[in-house]
């Protein structure tokens, strides 16, 4: 499997062959976001105020413990929130797919189950053609529409767009446009964000602060940090919750875009550090023949439990016995200045302009 890491010695090793085909791609997309912009390509307003999180670069920055934290925030604020995701990995037998419960993994796809089955008061549409889907919640009632990875989906427009970037997005990606990097536009798109998000990813937060002003200063947006936490463990068959697992020798597996994050997590937040660690790529479909494999390494390596991410326990449960447990993870922010995320972001939804829809739009196209 080619790993982020791999990936990006590549590009470093032809960076100079790579640089001219990076400055037309980023051309091609400064284009694409001028015709959006400006009218002349045609973007779809919904009627509620809707939250765009994306990213400029490629790869796992936290968009899903993102958009799941907002989801907490629209329930205690009392509000109905419709998620337009594109649902990677998933094959829906019909478009749009309404997320239900019980929907299968390989129809839904892993994160748009996992955030159906974490916050079932919300509803949760798998579709391409986010425009449609959106159409199609406009039926009912709809008080926040989240667009997930929307920073490059412009076809529908939002009231707040918050770009998230990790550590390396501020370091040796910065600026780094595909394919010589990672970055899906160059630095000029950050101008579209009302916020920047930063996943720390358990770098010094003193140093990463004083790095995201040095680059971030001079587009005069707020910035707030994140950290994804894990606060003890969960059986993925019984719910069971403990602390920790106790100094069970475990074997750890995972299918995500930054497979040595959750590694560190163990170790740092868990105190507990794996005995082995399957890496699978990011959204494997998981099936019985995998997770026989995993159980044959648990046995090899002598390892009583199977650790995994909690997108993929909803793909491994239905093969999975009770030796498979997934960390408890929560979003906590803290922000640059004085005023903290929740506080901005109420202070910002509040203020929003609430439109008037007609019905006959919402006609499916």
């Amino acid at each position: 499997m080619m790993t982020p890491d791999r990936i990006s010695q590549l590009q470093e090793k032809f960076a100079q062959l790579l640089a001219p085909l990076s400055k037309a791609y980023a051309r091609l997309m400064n284009l694409r976001a001028n015709l959006f912009l400006s009218g002349k390509w045609v973007s779809w307003r919904p009627p509620a105020p809707c939250i765009s999180v994306g990213n400029i670069s490629w790869g796992g920055t936290g968009k899903t413990p993102v958009v799941s934290w907002l989801l907490d925030w629209a329930r205690d604020e009392g509000l109905a929130a419709t998620v337009l995701t594109r649902g990677y990995g998933g094959k829906p037998p019909s478009l749009p797919y309404d997320v239900q419960l019980l929907s299968p993994a390989f129809e839904a796809g892993d994160e748009p189950l996992l955030l159906k089955r974490t916050h079932p008061q919300a509803r949760i549409l798998v579709d391409p053609k986010r425009v449609r889907a959106g159409k199609l919640a406009a039926r009912d009632k709809t008080d926040l529409f989240v667009l997930d990875d929307g920073y490059q989906h412009l076809r529908v427009q939002r009231d707040l767009n918050l770009c998230l970037l990790c550590p390396r997005d501020l370091e040796n990606e910065w600026n780094r446009v595909i394919p010589a990097g990672s970055w899906r536009e160059d630095s000029s798109a950050l101008l579209r964000a009302d916020a920047f998000l930063i996943n720390t990813m358990f770098d010094d937060d003193e140093c990463l602060e004083t790095l995201a002003h040095i680059k971030l200063a001079s587009f005069r947006k707020p910035i707030f940090f994140f950290r994804v936490t894990a606060r003890g463990v969960a059986n993925a068959l019984t719910g069971e919750l403990q602390d920790s697992l106790d100094g069970h020798p475990f074997l750890l597996v995972t299918a995500i875009a930054n497979p040595d994050k959750v590694c560190q997590t163990c170790k740092s937040d868990l105190g507990e550090k794996p005995v082995r660690h399957l890496v699978y790529p990011d959204h494997h479909p998981f099936a019985l023949p995998d997770w026989q494999a995993i159980v044959a390494a648990a046995e090899r390596n002598s390892c009583t439990h199977i650790v995994c991410t909690p997108k993929d326990a909803v793909k491994l449960a239905p093969f999975a016995d009770e030796r498979l447990w997934t960390p408890q993870l929560t979003t906590s922010f803290s922000a640059a200045g004085s005023v903290p995320f929740r506080a901005w972001l109420d202070d910002r939804f509040h203020t929003l302009p609430r439109t008037t829809y007609a019905p006959e739009e919402t006609n499916l196209p």
